[in-house]
């Protein structure tokens, strides 16, 4: 009998030494999304397929990469700018946002006001403020999690002339610095937590490049280039996610990790359009924003479907053109946010949705030469070529990825004389951010790029631009 006991007990022992020598596995489930834009109609959906998967996941995490806002006029021109979005982020249960340039839409102020209504906090290493704006913003997170410590960095892309994608006139006690200088200060994070993140609003290109220089980071959680990641991308052992834009799509990010360590990565791109559910109170916040009369009211009727930017950008260039009888009338692309517009009456919500910055309108004198330049300069700060009104142009791109062979057409069929100056119209994001040589900094019309457009269909109610195309690449 004694044996018997012995033997039980020695059974036992070797089960409580195997038991805890084995690894300890856990699945840390992260759901991110980007560049929502304020597309709010999309909310019910998203907000049913989160309380799906916290029913299966209910430690799920839920992360945005940034520009929450700016798209929609029913958020973006509310009463207190941009609060539906954070209401029903807050409503859906974000845990962390990174800052997107669009974040900087209505100045540091609303940004300021945007930050302390929320129920999550926001990260960006690289960026500094002035002491008196009081701005909540921290360079990373870090986020206790079932006994593991997650590590989340925040990071926002830099254009040229050093500022995120916004209106330079926006930038009041903001500072920034590159991404890839300020990030090192930071990796000792690795060292303190169980998985080190970033949280980035830098572009699909930049973050792959930022995995690159960094394989300290377990993933990436992108956004701004609103790029659709399908499948699990792992550049330099990191893991690089975004789910393209407007709350089409998310991200569901799983990591395994064993004794404390992620041995295991996987995300899968997820459908918000096609999931079958709505959450019926997101549904009811959604419709009390939306009703709304004055962004109903019709302005115009599309005749036919139009599916480029580039049409719509021709649009919008005849309006400030004709309305300002300017021989020339410019648009950067990445001012156009619409990509399509059914046939149907065109309301005031459709008219600010397109253009949702309301810049003024300025006027210049330039050159021939100078419009080259123009167009050269727009093509690698806008990352694609300058949309027009009164003429037509084809153009090459060289190895560098640079606009060559540009040949312009005036609307008269003549070619564009080099020597001859031109009256022209732009908004003031493109006067103010693109750096070419010319000699006329321009006149502001104080006019908006929306009046000017509400005048316009007023004299062209029925718009026809489904086939309009004035740029063509050899």
């Amino acid at each position: 009998m004694k044996k018997i006991v012995n033997a039980i007990i020695t059974a036992l022992v070797v089960l409580f030494f195997i038991s805890g020598c084995a690894p300890k596995e856990q699945k840390l489930y992260v759901l991110s999304l980007n560049d929502q834009h304020a597309n709010i109609d999309n909310y019910p959906q998203f907000a049913a397929l989160v309380d799906s998967l916290r029913t299966v996941h209910p430690d799920l995490l839920l992360f945005s990469a940034g520009d929450n806002r700016s798209g929609n006029p029913i958020n973006d021109r509310y009463s207190d700018i941009a609060r539906p979005m954070v209401e029903l982020m807050n409503k859906v249960g974000f845990n962390l946002s990174c800052l997107g340039n669009h974040e900087w839409d209505a100045g540091p102020i609303g940004l300021r006001n945007v930050i302390n209504w929320a129920n999550y906090p926001y990260v960006c290493a690289n960026v500094t403020f002035d002491d008196s704006l009081n701005m909540p913003v921290k360079p990373f997170e870090i986020i206790e999690w079932n006994g593991l410590k997650l590590g989340v960095i925040g990071a926002i892309q830099l254009g040229m002339n050093g500022l995120p994608d916004f209106h330079p006139k926006n930038v009041g006690g903001s500072h920034f610095r590159p991404a890839n200088e300020v990030i090192p200060e930071y990796l000792y994070l690795k060292d303190e937590c169980n998985a080190l993140f970033l949280l980035s609003h830098c572009g699909y290109e930049e973050d792959r490049e930022l995995a690159e220089q960094f394989p300290q980071f377990d993933a990436i959680f992108g956004g701004h280039t609103h790029t659709r990641v399908s499948e699990t991308q792992i550049v330099n052992g990191v893991m690089i996610t975004q789910a393209e834009s407007k709350v089409k799509f998310v991200t569901l990010s799983t990591f395994t990790f064993k004794n404390g360590k992620v041995v295991d990565k996987q995300e899968e791109l997820l459908s918000v359009r096609d999931f079958p559910h709505r959450n019926a109170e997101v549904q009811a916040m959604v419709d009390e924003y939306n009703n709304n009369e004055y962004f109903s009211t019709v302005v115009g009727n599309n005749l036919t479907p139009i599916t480029t930017w580039e049409s719509l950008g021709c649009l919008m260039t005849d309006a400030i053109r004709y309305t300002m009888n300017a021989d020339l009338g410019f648009q950067n692309p990445g001012g156009v946010r619409y990509d399509t517009l059914s046939v149907r009456p065109v309301t005031m919500k459709d008219l600010l949705a397109l253009d949702p910055f309301d810049n003024e309108i300025v006027q210049l004198n330039l050159t021939g030469e100078e419009i080259i330049r123009l167009m050269k300069s727009c093509y690698v700060t806008d990352g694609g070529p300058i949309y027009c009104s009164g003429c037509s142009y084809s153009y090459s791109e060289d190895e560098n990825g640079e606009m060559t062979d540009i040949v312009v057409t005036m609307e008269d069929g003549k070619p564009l004389d080099m020597a001859t100056t031109y009256n022209v119209v732009m908004n003031s994001y493109m006067t103010t951010v693109f750096d070419y040589e010319h000699e006329d900094e321009g006149r502001s019309t104080f006019r908006t790029s929306n009046e000017l457009m509400m005048e316009y269909l007023t004299q062209h109610p029925d718009i026809d631009y489904a086939n309009v195309s004035r740029v063509t690449e050899k």
